[in-house]
């Protein structure tokens, strides 16, 4: 189970990490909406080994942007949230006009009449009011507090999005690979046809075939090109697979490069698995952040029944006053305590309703845990039944290439294991079975490397690279300071 204080460590790294500045890739202008796919483009050849791919991925994922998005505006949500701390100041300016205005008219010393106004026709005035809040009951903070608990989850979530890219990289490029090799067996497979048919086209100007060794010799050779045109046309699709994952142009030729021993790395115990993945899954970060952020809900809502105090200042300036001694400013400062003595129950209702948000929270990282665990499950028993196909097809196809080289010189010296057999027939069997067991032992191949991959993105592995902007460098992260 994740420790109390991970989620801790994980709400100090990342306030330290966007302490008093906008982060530089907050800063970044608005990324353009133009299709990444250009009609008539023509771009540049790449040679990508699947470090390379991964990398270019991790630039380019779009996915990750909305991600950062995410990031930006939870981060927003807490400045908000931060603004109830400060002094607001707000000005009003107001013209009335009224439909008459009223005087009085006074003789004056000399005897000529004096008019004073009571009430002027045009008024104008201009209001300035300064406020502070005093968060003496914790109020304000427990806001904030919530804010920042939701910042880590987006953060967290950009995580976890990385972790999904780079297995959708890691899958998109072994099937290339995968769609490579199997090029390579239909054109050894073609190579071999028209092997046999130069044999058996021989054999009949030599009087020692028949016409039907070579017509049959002939329909391999066609089916056999037929197998080179769709595996050649299975690499252009995952190609393009590829390129929608790498979101480069779709008319973008790739080159990829063997990812070396298949057999490489260390498979983790099951149990092993889980207990890593329940340390380092962004999923069950998240679901400690949301459990966090819904119990500062709590305290809100317990809070908002305690006294609130605030601070004002207001000045006014009315150059229109009347009257017989008129104040064209005045100010005033206030000092206002709060103390809510019945609600109806609105405070006890809001925290109903923010206990049973930390329950379902809670309920919610128990789900997550178990899916993880199913996940890791699935994955885990992918690589083991990958790596004994692997181990059973190695052998498999030694057998069937040692059937296809005895078979090939027996069809050579006309000759058959069954007296009165058909060489060419014997050759084609051991053929078939040549060209299934390199299937078989391609197949075991890249569906252990991708079950390999699927297990690593299960247990998270994928989801952190160290950088604080804008996901988590790590997961407990009890090196920061």
């Amino acid at each position: 189970m994740i420790r109390s204080h991970t989620i801790d460590k994980l709400f100090a790294a990342a306030a330290l990490a966007f302490c008093c500045s906008t982060p530089s890739w907050a800063q970044t202008p608005s990324h353009q909406t133009a299709p990444t796919t250009q009609p008539g483009s023509t771009p540049s050849a790449r040679k990508l080994t699947l470090d390379d791919a991964v990398n270019l991925a991790l630039r380019n994922s779009k996915s990750l942007r909305i991600a950062a998005e995410g990031v930006i505006k939870a981060r927003g949500r807490v400045n908000e949230a931060r603004a109830a701390y400060l002094p607001t100041v707000n000005s009003d300016t107001t013209f009335t006009r009224l439909d008459e205005g009223s005087s009085v008219t006074f003789p004056g010393p000399t005897g000529e009449p004096q008019t004073i106004p009571l009430v002027r026709q045009d008024q104008k005035s201009v209001a300035i009011v300064a406020a502070m809040p005093i968060d003496i009951v914790g109020q304000i903070g427990a806001a904030v507090s919530a804010s920042e608990f939701q910042e880590i989850a987006a953060r967290l979530d950009y995580n976890r999005t990385r972790n999904q890219v780079v297995l959708d990289v890691k899958n998109a490029y072994f099937d290339v690979l995968r769609a490579r090799a199997f090029v390579g067996v239909a054109e050894q497979a073609l190579q071999n046809a028209k092997d046999r048919l130069s044999t058996a086209e021989a054999y009949l100007r030599a009087g020692t075939g028949t016409r039907f060794d070579v017509l049959r010799a002939e329909t391999e050779v066609a089916n056999a090109q037929q197998n080179v045109i769709s595996a050649k046309n299975r690499v252009n699709l995952a190609t393009a697979v590829l390129n929608n994952v790498l979101n480069l142009d779709q008319n973008t030729p790739i080159e990829t490069e063997e990812t070396g021993d298949v057999n490489a790395g260390n498979v983790n115990s099951f149990d092993d698995a889980v207990t890593e993945a329940y340390r380092t899954r962004p999923e069950i970060l998240q679901s400690d952040a949301f459990i966090r952020a819904a119990e500062k809900g709590v305290t809100l809502a317990q809070r908002s029944v305690m006294p609130s105090v605030s601070l004002a200042w207001n000045f006014q300036y009315t150059p229109d006053a009347g009257g017989f001694s008129p104040k064209t400013t005045s100010w005033a400062a206030f000092a206002r305590v709060s103390l809510p003595i019945f609600d109806a129950g609105v405070s006890r209702a809001r925290i109903q309703q923010a206990r049973a948000d930390v329950n379902t929270t809670k309920i919610n990282k128990q789900i997550t845990m178990d899916s993880v665990a199913l996940e890791i499950r699935q994955a885990y028993l992918s690589v083991v039944e990958a790596q004994e196909r692997l181990n059973v097809t190695t052998a498999a196809l030694t057998q069937a290439q040692e059937q296809y080289r005895l078979a090939q010189v027996r069809f050579k010296e006309g000759v058959t294991l069954v007296p009165g057999g058909s060489p060419l027939l014997e050759i084609s069997d051991a053929q078939t079975a040549l060209t299934q067991a390199q299937v078989n032992q391609i197949n075991a191949r890249y569906d252990l490397q991708n079950a390999r991959a699927r297990l690593d993105r299960a247990i998270g592995r994928y989801a952190f690279d160290g950088s604080a902007r804008p996901g988590l460098p790590g997961p407990a992260l009890h090196n920061r300071k």
